[in-house]
């Protein structure tokens, strides 16, 4: 599986946006980046790729090494939000600083998401979904101890997050689909975490086939429909974000 990285981002303005919407076709300033729109993906509406094209190494290339740098990315579009995945952070954010936020006014925003509301719902055995990896900051007064990470099957179920997690300030959690009685389980921690999610609207997963896509889509529908996000967020009818 290769893994993506990316954001939850939104525009505060109720706004249905197109695949074209995002596109630089052609250079705004002599030498500056472009992205091209590619195709659908996964054979889902609205998952679209595209081709971003920069004078700035953005991943492990040295700088010099060519004229002009190449990068995947994927926009996951709903209504007046979106998901904007690559192989890297740093690709995402060179395509919002220096693409999106001169195109599209007002500009678009990463969504903050209520982890700890997420965790804490999650946590009950009817939620579709269970945590798989928690991530956080110790809120004692001691530096002997300073983050902890924990990983499972189901995390908030372990005997240390039970009698412990009033200690830890959680940032990030990836959610897994809840398996209940007569469905096969997972065999791997890899199998099970559908994507890894932060408190800054962050997201991390391993993608590479159309039910790992789909997965996501209907992870983020979950977190949008408990609205654990902030007010500024606009939804579109029913509260869903994608079609599925």
């Amino acid at each position: 599986m290769s893994s993506y990285s990316g954001y939850i981002i939104a525009s505060p303005a109720s706004r249905d946006f197109t695949s074209k919407d995002f596109e630089q076709r052609e250079p705004e300033v002599t030498n500056g980046p472009t992205l091209r729109y590619l195709d659908s993906a996964y054979g889902i509406r609205r998952w679209d790729e595209y081709s971003l094209s920069s004078p700035v190494s953005l991943a492990d290339e040295s700088e010099g090494a060519r004229e002009r740098y190449v990068y995947q990315i994927f926009i996951v579009r709903g209504f007046a939000k979106m998901i904007i995945l690559a192989n890297r952070r740093k690709i995402v954010d060179y395509a919002v600083n220096q693409i999106f936020d001169r195109r599209i006014f007002p500009n678009l925003r990463k969504v903050s998401v209520f982890v700890d509301r997420m965790i804490e719902h999650c946590r009950q055995p009817e939620s579709e979904f269970l945590v798989t990896s928690l991530h956080g900051r110790f809120a004692g007064p001691t530096t002997t101890l300073r983050s902890i990470s924990l990983y499972g099957d189901d995390v908030t179920q372990s005997p240390l997050y039970v009698e412990h997690h009033q200690t830890f300030n959680f940032h990030s959690g990836g959610l897994g689909r809840r398996l209940f009685e007569g469905l096969p389980r997972v065999k791997t921690y890899e199998d099970g975490e559908i994507v890894r999610i932060a408190s800054d609207g962050f997201v991390n997963l391993n993608l590479s086939t159309r039910t790992r896509a789909q997965e996501l889509i209907d992870v983020i529908n979950f977190v949008i429909v408990n609205r654990w996000i902030e007010d500024w967020v606009p939804l579109g009818k029913g509260e869903i974000l994608w079609p599925t």
